[in-house]
């Protein structure tokens, strides 16, 4: 099955497929390359994870880093559209990073994957009512969609390429733009992201002969993609959320004819329970009717004795054997005899 039909069908479904989780897999396989996008003779040192998973900070991206001997953190947010508190929320992520990793600066940067109309323009600030500011936060954002193809291209940013579709220009040159990431690709040795490449293109490309142009020029990589640690994690997570489907899917069908199966149960005993109660009635009544008639005295006894019988063959018990009684003391004692 072609990587692009895997990605819509698992888009369509759950999260994995969406640009967010897409970003977050392409930086996790090559963080160098990003960190060398967003700050030019930087190296990369290695992932800020442990602490901050504990301090409940989802920051898309975070790695120590270093460049001119000097250490610091490196924080970026990728955007796909519009969001009203982006600078806060970048500021945020910065200062709880800050807390966390005491003695290191954060150098944050916001990454817009596609054109948005309303963009939170840094330096983010908290001001009071009279102006005088609190907080001034500086921070970057970078517009791939202003961002010249070339830069994608550059030795130290291959890793990246698969973005490509989403730079300047791109949208009108489609089949040169998946070429070259392609190309790029392979020269660089990166294949292992080609996947993500031909993911984006899908997501930026979206019609009929788009579809059909993308599964042409990745179909000779077909084998080399089925490979991939991406591929391999769409079909895992595809068949996780088709196996959580069908488990729902089933306990909904399993609830139903249970409910269904209850509903005539529950109607077959409420018949017979139905049943057993006129029987009851109709025996209780008859020991009263009986005692009334042969034995008056102990009415009351025999309203008591009906009342709290559960069992319609201890009360037809008790029935008979006040229709053998010859005395008071026999009737009293039919009728106190344990059921």
């Amino acid at each position: 099955m072609e990587l692009y039909h895997v990605v819509r069908r698992v888009e369509g479904n759950s999260s994995l497929g969406e640009w967010d989780d897409l970003t977050k897999m392409l930086v996790r396989a090559h963080p160098q390359d990003l960190v060398s996008l967003v700050l030019p003779n930087t190296r990369y040192l290695e992932d800020v994870t442990t602490e901050l998973r504990v301090h409940s900070i989802a920051a898309d991206f975070l790695c120590k880093a270093e460049r001119n001997g000097e250490k610091f953190i490196v924080h970026v947010e990728f955007q796909k559209g519009k969001h009203a508190r982006m600078g806060r929320r970048t500021w945020e992520y910065n200062c709880a990073t800050t807390l966390v990793e005491e003695g290191l600066a954060v150098y944050s940067f916001v990454i817009y994957l596609v054109k948005t109309p309303t963009i939170d323009a840094p330096p983010f600030r908290i001001a009071l009512k009279g102006g005088e500011e609190i907080h001034t936060f500086h921070y970057k954002n970078i517009f791939l969609w202003e961002m010249p193809p070339e830069v994608l291209m550059q030795k130290g940013m291959e890793g990246m390429l698969p973005l490509l579709s989403l730079t300047k220009g791109a949208q009108r040159t489609r089949d040169k733009t998946v070429d070259d990431m392609i190309g790029g690709l392979r020269a660089a040795g990166k294949e292992d992201v080609l996947a993500l490449g031909e993911a984006f293109a899908g997501l930026v490309y979206p019609t009929k002969d788009d579809e059909r142009a993308i599964k042409r020029r990745f179909a000779v990589f077909q084998e080399a993609l089925e490979n991939s640690w991406f591929y391999k994690e769409v079909i895992e997570q595809g068949m996780q959320k088709g196996l959580e489907q069908g488990m729902q899917k089933g306990l909904e069908q399993g609830l139903e004819q249970g409910l269904e199966q209850g509903k005539q149960q529950g109607l077959e005993q409420g018949k017979q329970q139905g049943l057993e109660q006129g029987e009851m009635k109709a025996l209780r009544a008859m020991l009263i009717r009986v005692v009334k008639m042969h034995f008056p005295d102990q009415v009351s006894l025999a309203q008591e004795v009906a009342e709290r019988s559960t069992i319609p063959e201890a009360l037809n018990a008790k029935i008979d054997k006040l229709l053998l009684a010859k005395t008071t003391e026999e009737a009293r004692q039919a009728l106190q005899e344990v059921e």
